[in-house]
């Protein structure tokens, strides 16, 4: 297992952010080559237990990725657990309060299976790339209000 963490300050109030990341709708706007996000169970999308199905496009492919919600206190924290074919992973948002704004820490927890363990020795160059893609994207979706 692989273990990556990032964070990022971003200009917005905690609840703005914990609001904006809590909607299933805007996760398709700043995971890195998402092109569709859709909650699939009922309820809300916050609770433990939640699912919803992300669309990845790779060179014109789409790839299914199943996500649920393992984590959510309300203001402060979301994760989520899903698969993208032999990859595992968990990953969240932890918020706190920073200096003009929130204090935003992006976690990734890659585990390979089957002919992916071949990518082990990359899992942590491509866990960092994918952390600050998603930063950067979900500070760009805040700041666009």
């Amino acid at each position: 297992m692989t273990r990556i963490e990032s964070s990022i300050l971003v200009s917005e109030s905690l609840e703005e952010t914990f609001s904006f990341l809590d909607a299933a709708e805007n996760h398709a706007r700043f995971i890195p080559n998402m092109v569709e996000f859709n909650k699939t169970s009922s309820g809300a999308f916050g609770q433990v237990g939640a699912t919803a199905l992300g669309r990845l496009g790779y060179f014109g492919l789409r790839i299914n990725v199943p996500y649920e919600i393992i984590e959510h206190e309300q203001g402060r924290r979301l994760a989520m657990q899903g698969r993208m074919g032999p990859i595992l992973f968990k990953d969240g948002y932890v918020l706190s309060p920073g200096e003009n704004g929130t204090q935003i820490k992006f976690w990734l927890e890659l585990m390979l299976t089957g002919l992916a363990r071949v990518l082990s020795p990359f899992a942590g160059l491509i866990g960092r790339i994918h952390a600050m893609e998603t930063l950067k994207n979900l500070r760009r979706e805040l700041e666009k209000g």
